[in-house]
């Protein structure tokens, strides 16, 4: 599962325009990719059900980097130096030439491990067991199916993780033993999310009383859980800034909007439009300032560290409050409404 032959004789088969292909399917396991699917479905849908499948998603990151940095495997391009990166097109420099004889279940070549992880982090080429597109793309899919009961998403789940998996696979991103862990990260956390939509867990997340800073059990478990915990992890650097930023941004913005009472789902399909609208402008534009500004930041000799990921993941995510407080003031979520759980 750990060789390379199979993608070199994927990519020998390739051209321009399937390359192409690829790369847009790959692109769906994009966290721009996730979160424009949170926001239609939290914004646009339902405010709870998409806050829960963003959840999801925010614990599936999580656990995919942990597990990435305690394994530490490295990426195909760094075991032979005949694959391509056909994602990002960035010449391949590895001094070793595949460890294809090596048995279907052996794990890749001892020298290549020691290599690679003396070196911490490969600077192309980081840790690839399991691949975090698709556990992340099993997550979304299969979550969308259980948290809306949509038959439409539980039967497409499998055919998207397949592409998303093929996808990994050419553009030399992955291993095949990659790919087979990440959808098993993926299903083990729906399973674990399942119980957690049928049991009172899911309906204390919604109550305001759980959030206020209280020494109460419940009040502790929520923030140890949305807080506490992403924290400790980029501490230990077990996940990197942007997973970070992502969560505690997220939950920040949260915990702001459920302190003044959670907004219901009414509205017509132009205030649900809107309300969409407004939020992925607002999270798109500070992404895309903040890229430019921490981007000069860089060209002035300023490194890109694990604090400046962290800002440009956790500044467009803790938007989210600030784009549903412009929709209730301009009347595309019902005023009472936010009220009732005072």
């Amino acid at each position: 599962m750990f060789q390379t032959e199979p993608i070199l004789y994927l990519q020998s088969l390739g051209t321009e325009w399937f390359t192409f292909l690829m790369i847009i399917i790959t692109s769906m396991g994009s966290s721009a990719f996730f979160a424009g699917i949170i926001i239609i479905a939290t914004l646009g849908i339902d405010f709870k059900k998409g806050f829960l499948l963003f959840q999801l998603l925010l614990w599936t990151a999580l656990l995919t980097e942990t597990i990435k940095a305690l394994i530490a495997f490295p990426r195909p391009d760094f075991v032979d130096s005949r694959v391509l990166n056909l994602e990002d097109g960035i010449e391949n420099t590895s001094p070793f030439n595949g460890n294809g004889e090596s048995g279907f279940f052996k794990l890749p070549d001892r020298e290549i491990l020691e290599s690679f992880r003396l070196q911490k982090v490969f600077p192309d080429s980081p840790f690839g067991f399991p691949s975090g597109h698709v556990a992340l793309t099993t997550a979304l899919w299969g979550g969308a199916s259980r948290v809306f009961n949509s038959r439409t998403a539980g039967r497409l789940a499998p055919m998207v993780v397949l592409l998303m998996a093929f996808s990994r696979m050419y553009l030399g991103r992955h291993f095949l033993g990659d790919v087979i862990g990440g959808a098993a990260l993926g299903l083990t956390l729906l399973v674990v999310f399942t119980y957690f939509l049928k049991s009172p867990l899911k309906d204390d997340f919604f109550e305001k009383e759980n959030f206020k800073l209280a020494f109460r059990q419940k009040n502790l478990f929520f923030y140890s859980a949305m807080f506490a915990v992403p924290v400790v992890f980029v501490s230990l650097s077990l996940i990197s800034g942007e997973v970070a930023g992502f969560f505690l941004g997220t939950n920040t913005a949260y915990l702001l909007i459920i302190r003044k009472g959670l907004p219901e789902d009414e509205g017509s399909t132009g205030q649900r439009a809107l309300r969409v609208f407004i939020t992925l402008m607002m999270f798109g534009l500070s992404a895309l300032v903040l890229d430019a500004g921490f981007g000069i930041i860089g060209i002035a000799g300023y490194p890109d560290d694990t604090l400046i990921e962290f800002l440009k993941s956790f500044i467009p995510a803790f938007t989210i409050w600030i784009s549903v407080s412009i929709c209730i003031k301009l009347g595309l979520y019902n005023i009472a409404s936010t009220e009732q759980i005072e």
